[in-house]
């Protein structure tokens, strides 16, 4: 049986954490589920358990419309709760060779593990939300640096291998954090 979300918690209480947020990977699960992370709710809850060193805060940038006014709201909304948010514009993917259907993409895989690497010794727990198993790589290399890794995710999309390693589901949490 999986360790108690409480339990792992408690045993990092008091570390001084970086949390680094992948919102392209978070943005559709959120949509399925049918309920919103409240960013400001999820900051409190943590700041019950750590130290808080910095949020940085991973999201695609429509190149215009609504969608981008949108996204410039959310942006300024989280930098007024002490987020840092890092924006770079969405690619279109076309879906098939006619170029009639894409969709809109956005990766932040690289910089979220360059900017683990270049703040790992300003913390004692690094704190990922992401559902990608593309980033077990960087718990490795958090440990080996003698550091602690803690994976947030919604269980819907998490890979096996996070059920392996110290995680927190969001529907665990959903009631402290849930907009």
């Amino acid at each position: 049986m999986p360790e108690d979300y409480s339990k792992i918690l408690e045993r990092l209480k008091g570390k001084t954490a970086g949390i680094f947020i992948d919102d392209a990977n978070l943005f559709y699960i959120q949509k399925k589920t049918g309920w919103k992370i409240d960013w400001l709710k999820l900051k409190n809850f943590l700041e019950q358990y750590f130290k808080i060193g910095f949020i940085r805060y991973y999201m695609g940038m429509p190149p215009s419309g609504e969608s981008r006014f949108n996204n410039e709201r959310i942006k300024k909304d989280l930098e007024k709760i002490e987020f840092k948010v890092i924006t770079k514009p969405l690619k279109k993917i076309y879906l098939d060779d006619t170029r009639d259907k894409f969709k809109n993409k956005c990766n932040f895989d690289v910089e979220i593990s360059f900017d683990i690497t270049r703040n790992i010794d300003k913390v004692h727990l690094v704190i990922l939300m992401s559902g990608d198993s593309d980033f077990l790589e960087a718990k490795n290399f958090c440990l080996e640096k003698g550091k602690s890794f803690l994976i947030m995710c919604f269980e819907k999309r998490a890979p096996w291998e996070f059920r392996l390693i110290h995680h927190v589901f969001f529907e665990d949490v959903e009631q402290f954090v849930k907009k």
